[in-house]
């Protein structure tokens, strides 16, 4: 799922995790589990998690005259990687 890899210094990357647009509610269990995943794969190579940032990116509307100000259905997430 890592769609790009920003290079930003000696040892540390950015990697910006955009999980496609299904017109439903994000399932945020699933996308934190790829971002999980990747880091442990990312982990074998001295890499290790110093932040992670979640970015909505898309908001639903109100649907068939529902309270409320819809969901979010689609997301980016941002994770900052450091070897140490």
């Amino acid at each position: 799922m890592p769609d790009v890899v920003f290079e930003v210094g000696p040892d540390q990357i950015i990697v910006v995790y955009s999980p496609p647009d299904t017109g439903a509610e994000i399932d945020v269990a699933a996308v934190f589990e790829a971002v999980a995943a990747d880091a442990a794969t990312r982990s074998a190579s001295g890499w290790r998690i110093v932040s992670t940032a979640a970015l909505p990116t898309r908001h639903a509307q109100a649907f068939m005259g529902r309270e409320g100000s819809g969901y979010e259905t689609k997301l980016a997430v941002a994770v900052v990687y450091s070897k140490q």
